[in-house]
């Protein structure tokens, strides 16, 4: 039987996936718990700031939820070390500026500088599949996770050949980033690249544009002021072979 707690990270959890407030049926429902329970967690979060309830009596998350949240992303050792410098040379290219960490077998965004055009829409919170992407070609070169032996297409150009893919992080450790050709999401272009501390990975950093855009501004011009900085940071937190190669000891 699920624990108050758990039931009210359900009700969290659902309420974070919707995108209009609900109603306390609704969220019962969904949840799958009965509707005194619902009414008492929902009035004890909203006592906590954690839930609003609207004036036609339907529930949404409230500023508790972020405040908590903004405390996690500034507490991250990669938002310390990268964050601000990655914000400058997105605004330098013209492109989104993005860091995410690994969580529940995903790339959880957890910071975003929105840059990269009108067409282009990088939801801060939004999580990105463990292997998709750039995001994914950095992950497996920097954690030194194992590549699934299944690797899912998100689009026609997604690498799903486990070779080749193999390939595409070998490559992407040789020259410092990676780099995403609409792999993950049909007009979207990226360079990725991890960072690294003395503890090991602690996520990735990337810059994200229309795939227009990034092609004639140049994936390895991109990706080489990216590579740098990933560097310089992980250099910072300690990460001995990153040192080396920026030249420290």
């Amino acid at each position: 039987m699920a624990s108050a707690l758990a039931k009210a990270f359900g009700v969290i959890r659902h309420l974070r996936r919707s995108e209009a407030p609900l109603a306390l049926g609704e969220i019962a429902r969904s949840v799958k718990i009965a509707p005194s329970t619902a009414h008492s967690i929902l009035a004890e979060l909203v006592a906590q700031g954690a839930v609003i309830q609207t004036r036609d009596k339907r529930y949404r998350l409230g500023p508790s939820t972020f405040y908590l949240g903004a405390s996690y992303v500034r507490s991250l050792a990669i938002y310390r070390a990268i964050w601000s410098d990655l914000v400058e040379i997105a605004r330098e290219l013209s492109l989104t500026a993005v860091i995410a960490v690994p969580w529940e077998n995903h790339h959880l965004m957890v910071s975003v500088h929105p840059n990269g055009g009108r067409d282009l829409d990088v939801a801060l919170g939004g999580r990105v599949p463990i292997e998709a992407g750039s995001f994914g070609k950095a992950y497996f070169s920097w954690s030194g996770a194992e590549i699934p032996a299944n690797l899912r297409s998100f689009t026609p150009n997604s690498i799903t050949d486990p070779q080749q893919y193999r390939s595409e992080v070998d490559r992407t450790l040789d020259r410092g980033y990676a780099t995403d050709h609409e792999e993950f999401t049909v007009g979207v272009g990226a360079v990725c690249a991890g960072v690294t501390s003395e503890a090991g990975f602690e996520g990735v950093a990337s810059l994200i544009g229309p795939i227009t855009y990034v092609s004639d501004l140049g994936f390895d011009t991109a990706g080489r002021h990216l590579s740098g900085l990933a560097s310089r940071s992980s250099s910072a937190l300690g990460d001995s072979k990153r040192m080396k190669v920026v030249g420290l000891v």
